[in-house]
């Protein structure tokens, strides 16, 4: 069979080159050589395929054929800041809160409650809980009370009493952290009502009275302080979960979502006259000014006359008697690691050629590199006589200037002038590196003892407040400001704690002995239970609960980490310098090695696996690609439903499915247009998703450009292998865009075997992500100073962070011990000479 195969082949590629007939002829003029012969090669396929038993309208992926196609497994999911809202609201509880409220009796104590009558919150607290919560009763669908919901809590934000909830939720928290007896309920009720208020303006879209109200009492703020009390003294009364899911939906609400983000970021590059890169073509490469200014120092060491040169308006370029580079003010600016030894010097270095360390390690020259070649001697060499063989490097030195005739003098080189009009016109300064740099100069004007760069400037709050053209991006900014400025002593706190969640995500029981037991048609416990079927409900009981303590964690892990990339963007949007500053507590609190621990508990653990003789059948590797986090499905147990509860409608039937069985391979696929086998895959673990594209996208903030001792730190954890098993079986932009950014991040710092084992995902970045004019990531880099000056370039990162800090909010810096020394230690000094 597989001789004739090959006969058909051979005479397949005759009739297309030697003798083709009438119809090949007219495939051939009406396309091109190579789409004929791939159109044969595909209808001989088909005929192989049905030769081998296989039917035209099965699963193509089956047939001999197809087997051996490359199958591309599209994960179909979207990132979203909110969800539906029945899903968050339901995620807001436990079965242990449905007790704690008096979910049964509600109805009961609301009696004939009205919203407009309110007057003394305390005494009708139930009754205001109960309308919340949708006015439900017995065999109300889960529609009708949505709908109840959303009514009631536009009509109570519309009468103020969101106001009156708020004054007592902040009460209740001043209380809780004065550690002062309070109803146990008391605090989750307040939390429920406000919750439920603040979901449903998310998802019909916010009115600016609920700003106002939650800007006024600065809510956001206070939960923080929680967090931090929680953090010193831990205690069931703080309902600690609840108040990470608040502050989640507050910072989304009174900041806004990715979205508004987006906006807000168009409206400062315009405010400020930045040009974005949306605007520019999409083929066009750009350079930072940092980029710009060491090629031009690299210019001018290979071509020293360049200096003479002065660019007129019309584009030429004319010799001068002392002529002065353009943008002299700039070019000082950036490159004044030349003319300074400030500190900050080490955050982005100028990697020009000369200051290589290759350099230091070559040989000196006694020859000229343009100096001819001579005859060889005709004595031999001491290695032919058994001397030692001298080694010979070939680098040769970048700094070296061209010292070939290039033409008249008065004339500068076409190469010349065109590589400095491709750096020139390729500059792009984003708004973020405009104000670092700014900042890195006031630093830079203290570090030499002008005591005056700590008075804040106004013109750095951007007039922000005379604005209209956008009132919505300049409430989101002056927010941000707000709470950057009330809860600067409270970050860390609020940092710690959210990494604890993450640390909290562990999976201590095996998913497939649960799931055998808790459904009672597998169960082995009810088959020998002797008929005694209370024994088997109480342990039916106490695994649901199991299940609900690994949703409770998901759950708040989604939001924590939610929180983290959140204040991340904003911070960045109002100034980058403070997102650095939360970067920066991260990175302290082992944020990196608490992600690699992640990834690997949740996609290489046995746990999430189903026996041995049920995934048998599976291909080899396709166990991990098929059960593990991602792909198993969510959490959910029917009978602790928010709206089954409320309803009554409780189905303790229903089958729990805690592990996919159905392995990739046997998933319904399609053969595209490259003769890639594509599957979709539409069951999957949408809150894992949510909370993977999260921790990604942190750690690629956390990671920031040309600061090596994080990606040091993070090469360390061995994280590449899980990163790469992600991008490579699951592809869904969430995952490969951010993946691919920390690759190019890591990869100068990686060796040459990891990068030939790895040459798929190095030729991904290229495709996938913006390249520049100077891209130089995979090769280039001086690792040996890289690793001299890593920590060196911390420090100098945390100084400027400190700089900035204590410049802008002092009084909340001297909570963390930090303050302004006034003296004049050089005055001092001359007094006491005197």
């Amino acid at each position: 069979m597989e001789s004739d195969q090959n006969i058909s082949i051979d005479k397949l590629e005759d009739q297309l080159i030697d003798n083709p007939d009438a119809s090949t002829t007219k495939q051939l003029n009406e396309s091109s050589y190579d789409e004929t012969f791939q159109k044969k090669l595909n209808e001989r396929a088909e005929q192989i395929f049905g030769a081998s038993g296989g039917s035209g309208d099965g699963d193509k992926s089956s047939g001999n054929f197809y087997s051996l196609l490359v199958t591309k497994p599209y994960l179909e999911y979207e990132y979203r800041d909110y969800d539906e809202l029945d899903t968050e609201l339901n995620d807001w509880f436990v079965s242990a809160d449905f007790k704690l409220l008096g979910l049964d009796h509600l109805a009961e104590k609301a009696g004939d409650f009205s919203v407009e009558d309110l007057e003394s919150l305390d005494k009708a607290l139930d009754s205001l809980l109960y309308f919340v919560l949708g006015s439900y009763k017995t065999g109300d669908a889960r529609e009708e009370q949505l709908k109840r919901i959303k009514d009631n809590c536009k009509r109570a934000v519309e009468q103020g009493v969101l106001d009156k909830v708020l004054d007592a939720l902040l009460k209740a928290s001043d209380d809780t952290m004065a550690k002062k007896d309070l109803p146990q309920d008391y605090l989750l009720k307040l939390l429920t009502i406000t919750y439920f208020v603040v979901n449903v303006e998310l998802s019909e879209g916010p009115n600016t009275r609920i700003y106002k109200s939650l800007s006024d009492a600065d809510l956001l703020t206070k939960l923080v302080k929680l967090v931090e009390e929680w953090k010193i003294n831990p205690s069931n009364s703080f309902r600690i979960r609840n108040v990470i899911l608040l502050i989640w939906k507050l910072l989304l609400l009174e900041f806004g979502d990715t979205k508004h983000l987006t906006d807000v970021k168009d409206y400062l590059n315009k405010k400020h006259d930045i040009k974005s890169k949306a605007e520019s073509s999409d083929n066009r490469l750009t350079c930072s000014p940092l980029e710009y200014y060491t090629f031009r120092e690299d210019l001018l060491d290979k071509y020293p006359v360049f200096s003479k040169f002065e660019k007129k308006g019309n584009g030429s370029y004319e010799l001068v008697d002392e002529g002065e580079p353009a943008n002299d003010d700039d070019r000082h600016k950036f490159m004044a690691a030349s003319t300074s030894n400030s500190l900050s010097n080490l955050l982005e270095m100028p990697r020009t050629n000369k200051s290589h360390s290759v350099l230091s390690q070559l040989p000196v020259s006694t020859l000229h590199i343009s100096t001819p070649v001579p005859s060889p001697p005709s004595t031999p060499s001491d290695f032919m006589s058994g001397g030692e063989k001298v080694r010979k490097s070939y680098h040769v030195n970048q700094s070296m200037p061209f010292i070939y005739p290039t033409g008249s003098e008065d004339v500068l080189p076409a190469a010349i002038k065109e590589a400095n009009e491709l750096f020139e016109n390729a500059v792009y300064e984003s708004f973020s590196v405009k104000r670092l740099w700014q900042e890195r100069q006031r630093y830079m004007a203290q570090e030499r003892g002008n005591l005056g760069n700590y008075e804040a400037d106004l013109s750095e709050d951007d007039n922000l407040e005379d604005d209209e053209s956008n009132p919505s991006a300049v409430r989101s900014l002056n927010r941000v400001e707000s709470f950057y400025n009330n809860a600067l002593p409270y970050l860390s706190s609020l940092a710690k704690v959210m990494i604890e969640v993450v640390k909290a995500y562990k999976h201590d029981i095996s998913l497939r002995d649960v799931e055998q037991e808790i459904n009672s048609e597998t169960s082995l416990a009810l088959q020998f239970c002797d008929g005694r079927r209370s024994s088997y409900n109480t342990m039916r009981h106490y695994m649901l609960k199991q299940l609900e303590g690994i949703r409770a964690r998901e759950i708040t892990l989604k939001a924590s980490t939610s929180i983290m990339v959140l204040l991340i963007k904003w911070f960045k949007v109002s100034h980058v310098i403070k997102s650095h500053y939360f970067n920066s507590i991260l990175f302290d609190e082992q944020y990196l090695n608490v992600f690699a621990d992640f990834m690997a508990d949740s996609l290489n653990n046995s746990e999430l696996h189903d026996y041995d003789e049920v995934t048998k059948s599976f291909a080899p590797n396709e166990v991990f690609v098929s059960q593990n986090k991602l792909m198993n499905p969510e959490i959910n147990v029917p009978q602790f439903d928010f709206f089954n509860m409320c309803s009554g409608n409780q189905d303790n039937k229903q089958r729990i499915e805690l592990i996919n069985k159905t392995p990739v391979s046997k998933l319904p696929s399609s053969i595209d247009d490259d003769n890639h086998n594509v599957v979709k895959l539409t069951r999957y673990n949408k809150n894992y998703c949510h909370i993977l594209t999260n921790q990604l996208q942190i750690v690629n903030k956390l990671l920031i450009k040309g600061v090596s001792q994080r990606i040091f730190a993070f090469i360390e954890t061995k994280p590449t292998d899980l990163m790469k098993f992600i991008l490579l079986n699951y592809i869904n932009d969430n995952f490969k865009i951010p993946i691919l950014k920390i690759f190019k991040k890591i990869i100068p710092f990686q060796g040459r075997k990891w990068r030939a084992t790895n040459m798929e995902v190095i030729s991904q970045v290229f495709l996938n992500l913006k390249l520049t004019i100077r891209d130089n990531w995979l090769s280039g880099r001086d690792l040996e100073s890289d690793f001299n000056n890593s920590f060196d370039q911390e420090v100098a990162l945390r100084s400027l962070l400190q700089f900035y800090n204590v410049r802008r909010y002092p009084e909340e810096m001297k909570q963390l011990g930090y303050t302004v020394s006034t003296e004049n230690l050089g005055t001092s000094f001359l007094e006491e000479d005197q």
